[in-house]
């Protein structure tokens, strides 16, 4: 595994401040509540099929997945690199009478942190493009691949790069939760990009403004898919979304994977 440098510890350093800062907000911004019947039926499928008992989440944020999969009966761990989302997942696995342990971890340093391995890896939510180089990408994955089982399966979530780059499009979603509404938005500064989310919180005839902003790399179906081979994963296959509709390039909003660990 390639050792992490310095520029990599101020680059998680960021990534964690970011979420950290974005914890108290981050369940109205995604629909929290709302995404477990919308969801849930495609893991139920997914478990079954696979027969998953056990699993690994990368990049928990406040738990979504995690406690989602643990009500289908998976033992869960999830990790992620803010403390505060993690503390969130605490909050929420004892208010829903779940149990998950959590490990406070980059994606780079998994493996280290834990001596379990796993049924399945998943990382939803557009994580992986937090890393900033191929070098921390392959780590990922090389980390990814050290905590499954052989024949264990890899699920990954990330937006669909290659159509937010053809379009040029700023303006990713606005949503709306009670008095607040989020505006995540694009700078495009290749071979980067600045995710932005604006924040206003509207107190009778004021309104409260906070803009927070972090560095990602688009990551593709053509750089991802071969790391995938490179460390051992088969029966690779790319999917449009969770629903497992034709991944279409230009067209898609998301790239889903999943893949399974040589046996």
């Amino acid at each position: 595994m390639v050792p992490m440098t310095e520029a990599d510890v101020k680059q998680l350093d960021s990534i964690s401040e970011f979420y950290d800062a974005l914890a108290s907000d981050y369940d109205a911004m995604t629909s929290f509540e709302r995404r477990f019947v919308l969801e849930k039926p495609f893991f139920r499928v997914l478990v079954e099929k696979y027969k998953i008992q056990t699993a690994l989440d990368a990049g928990c944020g406040t738990g979504f997945h995690s406690l989602l999969l643990a009500q289908l009966g998976v033992r869960m761990t999830a990790v992620d690199i803010s403390v505060e989302m993690l503390e969130r997942v605490h909050r929420h696995a004892k208010e829903m009478e779940l149990s998950i342990s959590t490990l406070h971890s980059s994606f780079q340093t998994v493996s280290l942190h834990t001596t379990d391995v796993y049924d399945a890896v998943v990382s939803m939510g557009n994580s992986l493009p937090h890393l900033l180089s191929l070098d921390d990408l392959r780590s990922a994955i090389e980390n990814f691949a050290a905590v499954l089982k052989p024949g264990g399966v890899l699920f990954l979530q990330n937006l669909n790069y290659e159509r937010i780059l053809s379009k040029q499009e700023r303006i990713q979603s606005v949503k709306e939760a009670g008095n607040t509404t989020f505006i995540r938005f694009y700078d495009y500064e290749p071979p980067f990009l600045l995710f932005n989310i604006l924040t206003i919180h509207r107190h009778r005839e004021e309104a409260e403004k906070q803009l927070r902003t972090i560095r990602l790399r688009p990551i593709v179906s053509a750089e991802l898919l071969p790391l995938l081979t490179e460390f051992g994963f088969v029966e690779i296959k790319t999917y449009g979304g969770i629903t497992m509709e034709e991944f279409r390039p230009l067209e898609s909003k998301d790239l889903v994977i999943l893949a399974r660990k040589a046996e």
